[in-house]
């Protein structure tokens, strides 16, 4: 069962001074009450529940920074009212409508990060965002509090019928002023209220010149404010009207007090869960402000809060309500040494450390994010004690002595191996030998008692008590007497020194009186004093080599962490480029079957006639060669020409070609005009018809070097005539689907013949034929590049394609 802590502690340790700091992150009253209501927890559960909250507050508003409970109010007492009946005015009203829209939007947000925040998305599912009546109070309730005429079709007409007789009142009012100025009765052009009715301004030497009704005088008598008898009649319809208006005007109030008053309940609710989400966002930006690292958690367990009895060990821990810059300390207490004695010079940070231990466990056990570094560790106390500063009581007659021995008694009698005591200046205010004597037998009894212990004193004889003690350990604050400051770093494991003669000396204290006082110390204690000082030089010394190993190791493994960091970015811009060329080579052979299926869809869509002329003839007589290379094969296993063909003589080999033979090519029917000898490479380049290519040597199926003819002495070869190709082609006026395949068949013929360009005339428009001509010429492989026309030449309405001839 958790156990109230002791306000005593809650007090010393100043627990009020950071609900305050924590209440001005809260947005609303509601979430305020909470903050300043907060106290720790002694129930292990609740603890870590607590911090798991905590930490889901600080996700939350790491993933939406600006999350937070703007337009929220404490509507909880105009609940209540409207719940007994109360009539409730338009400016409550919009304070239940704002909270409302508040808690659907937060409930909305969350909901949406239920995986992430499991804690906060069950706190949130009670919440009735009550669409129906926030929205019927907006409907009816305007932002400057006015009701409107959408609450109700009698209002609305109601206030249609008052506008109407007002502007009536008005107009007959001014026609009446402005005859009675022409007459000399009135006293000028004003026409104004009094009483609710509408008056103008008389002489009052003159009124009996325009009869009505007086309603004021002026001070001075000589005017009357007067309502004229021929508007009364008017002025009371108008005023009759706007009675009605406030009545409907109430009728629509009351209705929607009864609906806020059947909703009271699940209104209370929604604020009280609002309140807390308050306290839960405030601990996050508290724990900000304070610079409190998020310390690991591991699903549902936070593994730096521990079940008591354990070790309290803060690592670099620093004191919340301290200004910066703060020297973080590092405090351990516990294990094999339950009590931690702390000795060194006044002003050194002695208390501090005390009380950041104390705070900072009772911060843990509320749930608050503790300013400590990872690898912290704090145990659930079910209690802490404190016994800190001066408590002198003149009230009830207690010496500074008195009163602290009446805390430390009640202190020893509550505490155990579950409590946390914290003991500033132990058994201090009285003889220093008697109070060295009651100080080692608290601590004793206290160490029996199995209570983490962190007391100060400035006793001498307790620090070899601490040393021959098992279970007690030494501590103290450093001070540097070069510049006589303290450095607030906390030493464990070696007593400490008050430097009383050094800092009297250093301050000015005559050199004679320092003496005689080091001379009055026992030589034993001057020993052991100066046996101190090598040590701490000698720790400091240590100390110093550790840090700069340390730091060297920081940075071998930053720059170890910085390589890593430069492999994998290579290893993935690796892969990454892998993939990408995969990629461009897959799209490329998928754009090449497209064009080929696309092709071949064209030709049997739009039948060429002579694209497919020119396949039969081709079939043809691949079928006639088929059929003379059977019939020669069934005849006789030598090669022989047909009947019709010519007798070639047996020719030069393929590695002797010069310029000028004609190359018979494995595969092709037709032969082709060498234009080179062979290069280094076994290449040849050939000329077939109007196209010029290079082949390889193994290709060639045989070499022929034709005889000059008797005419010219030149030598003639039967290669097929290019064909006839315009300069030119036009597709204005055609769809896509049909130019596109013109535009093929034109570039094909327009490299056969040899052309070094093509004109394509496509036209501007829309420019969707323009992007699918460049488009395809872009991948097409017999075309080199292509420009925009000139302007004179037709401009972005003609593609100039230049051919790889």
């Amino acid at each position: 069962m958790p156990i109230t802590m002791d306000p005593h502690a809650l007090r010393t340790l100043e627990f009020d001074a950071i609900r305050a700091r924590l209440a001005r992150h809260t947005s609303f009253a509601a979430g305020r009450d909470l903050a300043l209501a907060l106290t720790p927890s002694s129930d292990y559960a609740e603890v870590v529940k607590r911090q798991r909250q905590t930490a889901e507050a600080r996700r939350l508003i790491a993933m939406k920074p600006r999350a937070g409970l703007a337009g929220a109010h404490d509507v909880r007492a105009i609940a209540a009212k409207a719940q007994r009946g109360g009539l409730l005015d338009p400016p409550a009203m919009l304070q239940v409508a704002d909270t409302l829209a508040c808690a659907r939007e937060l409930k909305g947000a969350i909901a949406r990060l239920e995986e992430s925040l499991p804690l906060l998305a069950d706190a949130v599912s009670v919440i009735d965002p009550m669409p129906r009546l926030a929205g019927d109070i907006s409907r009816c309730i305007n932002q400057r509090a006015e009701v409107t005429d959408q609450a109700s079709p009698a209002l609305a007409s109601i206030r249609r019928e008052v506008r109407a007789l007002h502007d009536r009142l008005y107009q007959r009012l001014q026609d009446i002023l402005g005859a009675s100025i022409g007459k000399g009765v009135a006293q000028e052009p004003i026409i104004t209220l009094r009483d609710g009715r509408y008056v103008i301004p008389v002489k009052a030497d003159m009124r009996g010149q325009l009869r009505g009704i007086v309603h004021d005088v002026s001070s001075s008598g000589a005017t009357v404010w007067l309502e004229p008898l021929a508007v009364v009649d008017l002025a009371n319809r108008w005023r009759e009207a706007q009675l009605d208006e406030e009545r409907e005007t109430e009728r629509v109030l009351r209705v929607l007090s009864g609906d806020i008053g059947h909703g009271a309940d699940a209104i209370t609710v929604d604020v009280e869960v609002l309140a807390w989400l308050d306290l839960m966002l405030a601990k996050a930006r508290f724990g900000d402000e304070i610079g409190a690292p998020e310390l690991p958690y591991e699903g549902d367990e936070q593994p730096w809060i521990v079940r008591a009895p354990a070790q309290l060990h803060l690592l670099l821990a620093r004191h919340p309500l301290l200004r910066a810059p703060v020297v973080p300390t590092t405090i351990t207490v516990g294990g094999d040494a339950r009590v931690l004695l702390i000795t060194g010079p006044n002003t050194g940070g002695k208390t501090v450390a005390l009380k950041t231990a104390g705070l900072l466990a009772l911060m843990a056990q509320a749930g608050l994010p503790v300013p400590a570094d990872r690898g912290s560790r704090v145990p659930v106390f079910d209690d802490v004690f404190a016994d800190i500063g001066d408590e002198q009581s003149i009230e009830q007659s207690l010496s500074t002595f008195s009163s602290h021995m009446t805390n430390i008694i009640r202190i020893v009698a509550a505490a155990d191996d579950r409590s946390l005591v914290l003991l500033d200046e132990l058994a201090a205010g009285t003889d220093p030998t008697e109070g060295a004597a009651l100080a080692r037998a608290i601590l004793l009894e206290l160490l029996d008692a199995g209570a983490l212990v962190v007391a100060t004193t400035h006793h001498g004889e307790l620090k070899a008590f601490a040393h021959a003690t098992p279970g007690v350990t030494n501590a103290s604050v450093q001070f540097n007497l070069a510049t006589l400051t303290p450095t607030y770093h906390l030493s464990i494991g070696l007593p400490g020194r008050s430097n009383a003669l050094e800092i009297a000396q250093r301050l000015g204290m005559p050199h004679e009186i320092i003496e005689a006082a080091r001379a009055s110390i026992a030589p034993e204690q001057r020993q052991v004093e100066a046996l101190l000082s090598d040590i701490h030089r000698e720790r400091e010394g240590a100390a110093s080599s550790r840090r700069a190993e340390e730091l060297a190791r920081r940075e071998a493994e930053e720059i170890r962490a910085q390589l890593e960091d430069k492999l994998d970015a290579a290893d993935e811009e690796r892969a990454r480029l892998l993939a990408a060329a995969r990629d461009d080579i897959a799209r490329e052979v998928e754009r090449a079957r497209r064009l080929v299926a696309e092709a071949g869809h064209q030709v049997e869509r739009q039948k060429l006639e002579a694209a497919a002329a020119r396949l039969r003839e081709a079939d043809e007589q691949v079928a006639r060669v088929k059929e003379q290379a059977e019939r020669a094969a069934h005849r006789t296993p030598r090669r022989r020409r047909e009947p019709h063909a010519p007798r070639v003589p047996a020719g030069p080999p393929p590695d002797a070609i010069r310029e000028g033979d004609m190359v018979w090519l494995r595969g092709m029917d037709r032969f082709g005009e060498a234009l080179s000898g062979p290069d280094a490479r076994g290449e040849v380049e050939l000329r077939l018809g109007a196209l010029r290519t290079r082949i390889k040597l193994a290709q060639v199926e045989r070499v022929q070097r034709p005889a000059p003819s008797r005419a010219t002495g030149s030598v003639t070869a039967d290669l097929a005539p290019p064909p006839v190709v315009g300069d030119e082609i036009d597709l204005r006026g055609q769809t896509i689907d049909e130019a596109m395949p013109r535009v093929e068949r034109y570039i094909d013929d327009a490299f056969r013949a040899g052309m070094l360009s093509a004109r394509i005339i496509h036209g501007k428009g829309t420019g969707a034929l323009r992007r699918h001509v460049r488009g395809f010429l872009a991948g097409y492989p017999l075309v080199k590049s292509y420009e925009e026309a000139p302007r004179e030449q037709g401009g972005e309405g003609v593609t100039i394609a230049h051919l790889a001839v």
